[in-house]
């Protein structure tokens, strides 16, 4: 049976442009990091209009507005997963008693 392509949305692939564009990686290196394949990342530069290593020209359809608010609803999710990734490694850095003795300290 055929394989199904997965389903990228467009801002998805933005990210991944502008990620490409601001880091200076190649396509397969940008591919493998996001795990998508290198002739989708190729087809996507290629629909942006972008040249290699430029960042896509991004046209928005949703008003100022509104595009404020998805800002910074997606600004207070990033703070959040921020805040739990620092309390995780917290977490997993401090030596725990049962590793102060098992280690020897």
């Amino acid at each position: 049976m055929p394989q199904t392509k997965p389903a990228y949305t467009e801002e998805f692939k933005r990210e991944v442009l502008a990620h490409m564009a601001s880091t200076g990686q190649s396509l397969n290196q940008t591919a493998t990091h996001f795990g998508v394949s290198t002739n989708s990342l190729r087809e996507w530069r290629r629909r942006a209009g972008a040249p290699l290593g430029a960042l896509p020209s991004v046209v928005s359809t949703e008003s100022p507005e509104a595009e404020l608010r998805r800002l910074r609803k997606e600004n207070r999710e990033l703070q959040a997963r921020c805040e739990i990734l620092k309390k995780t490694v917290g977490i997993f850095s401090s030596p725990s008693s049962n590793d102060m003795g098992r280690f020897g300290k």
